[in-house]
């Protein structure tokens, strides 16, 4: 899925309430990240979650662009500000189909990770599991 064909919303306040959920899926990764800094995971957690809230806002904007001749009135200044709003769009959709690759190998790292945390507990258990004296 790119980000051009993940779902949008057609009603603003729909849009609002997307980018309001992306913000605080957000500040959870950045907090759990802030905590385990070294956790590979809360990395990807926190990226994925700044791709979810680009995406968000992508759409958010696409809504007020719809909304724009209508409350600006019309005319040229009016098509104008469409054509801005559709730039700053276009500039979070290509925001957020960037750090796709960045999410895969995120991905990657975190089954690595998790790999070497299972290693390294089967290690202790093996250790502990070992009668003394053997």
């Amino acid at each position: 899925m790119t980000v051009l064909d993940s779902p949008t919303t057609t009603e603003l306040d729909d849009a609002g309430n997307a980018v309001e959920r992306a913000g605080q899926s957000v500040h959870r990764a950045c907090t759990a990240l802030t905590r385990r800094g070294d956790d590979v995971r809360a990395l990807r957690a926190a990226v994925r979650s700044a791709a979810r809230l680009t995406r968000a806002l992508a759409a958010a904007v696409d809504g007020i662009a719809e909304h724009a001749p209508r409350a600006a009135g019309g005319g040229a200044a009016t098509d104008e500000l469409v054509a801005d709003l559709a730039a700053l769009r276009n500039c979070l959709a290509a925001g957020a189909a960037v750090v796709d690759p960045a999410l895969d190998d995120l991905r990657e790292w975190a089954v690595l990770d998790t790999d070497r945390e299972f290693a390294r507990r089967y290690q202790e258990w093996a250790a502990a599991s070992t009668p003394a004296g053997s």
